[in-house]
């Protein structure tokens, strides 16, 4: 349950001294009408609430929904397609991509549970996980809180005091990446707001953003560089603009010479090492990933329909009836 009083964050509701602009009202009330007329006659998904801007994305909408079927509460992102979309809206479309989100089921993969096209954009619907994100996590934020006012502050999570923990998060990241079926994990942003912590573990998330043409937050970077970039702020507590200098690995991680050492062989080396690489590193040593302990994560065989949905999105160009 996601612990929120019923409707606190509906779209109507004003705050004196903490109104948003006349614009951003407009267009957040039309995002709450919108999902409140789809989900009118919808059997499955209840709206209950809407929820202040919690992502780093200004074109996307968040909602709690309620599961009829399972009794559930839900995430609903609402999000409008952009021009930069490379597939066609449509049922063949919608049934692809379900296809695709069955096939990635793991351990360490956040799941994607249903998506609706609806003339506005995309409805996805994912699990609802009050611990929130990485992000959350590093900066001792409440997941429903607004983007632009929960990181603004130096992060608490700290890993020389959480180092089982902070190394069992990373570990798992990089195995979601190196397992099967990575050909379609590989379109996954490694931000810490893309991880959600369910359970006590690290979940990657987001795969829907480059299959609908979302294109990553700038600056974006390789998967190893991005990993590294992530492997930093989890231990500083911060961002970095660019590649960490000399400095920042003696400084910042005097008390994380292992991820010091990490992050030496991903950014100063002449060779840029490959995932693989990396979670043979010394940080890793010892660090068993009990989720997989016995799980049935075998090579799945992707049908044609959902090979020719990546390709379409890695060169989306004419002709497909996938394409827009």
């Amino acid at each position: 349950q996601s612990g929120l009083p019923k409707h606190e964050y509906s779209a109507l509701k004003t705050d004196s001294g903490n109104e948003k602009f006349k614009g951003e009202k407009q267009i957040r009330n039309g995002a709450f009408m919108t999902c409140k007329h789809y989900l009118t006659n919808n059997e499955r998904y209840e709206l209950k609430t809407q929820l202040d801007d919690i992502g780093s994305r200004a074109d996307k909408h968040w909602f709690i929904v309620q599961d009829n079927i399972l009794g559930a509460e839900r995430l609903l992102t609402l999000v409008p397609l952009p021009s930069t979309c490379p597939i066609s809206p449509s049922q063949t479309s919608r049934d692809t991509l379900l296809e695709l989100f069955r096939g990635l089921q793991h351990p360490y993969i956040h799941p994607v549970l249903d998506i609706e096209f609806w003339d506005s954009g995309a409805a996805v619907i994912s699990p609802l996980n009050p611990t929130g994100s990485l992000k959350d996590l590093i900066y001792g934020s409440l997941w429903h809180d607004e983007y632009n006012k929960k990181y603004i502050t130096r992060g608490t999570m700290s890993w020389s005091s959480n180092i089982g923990r902070s190394s069992i998060f990373t570990k798992s990241l990089l195995s979601s990446n190196i397992s099967p079926s990575r050909r379609a994990k590989k379109y996954i942003a490694h931000v810490a707001g893309n991880v959600i912590i369910q359970n006590g573990v690290a979940r990657l998330a987001g795969l829907e953003n480059t299959l609908i043409g979302l294109l990553p937050k700038a600056p974006s970077a390789p998967e190893t560089l991005s990993f590294g970039y992530l492997l930093f702020e989890m231990t500083a507590g911060y961002e970095l603009p660019g590649p960490p200098s000399p400095a920042h690995l003696q400084l910042e991680l005097e008390r994380a010479p292992k991820v010091a050492d990490a992050l030496e062989l991903i950014f100063q080396t002449t060779r840029t090492p490959i995932l693989e690489e990396l979670v043979r590193c010394e940080l890793f040593r010892g660090v068993e990933l009990r989720e997989l302990r016995g799980a049935s994560v075998v090579q799945s065989v992707l049908p044609p329909q959902v090979l020719e949905l990546l390709d379409v999105v890695r060169n989306p160009v004419p002709p497909s009836p996938l394409r827009r």
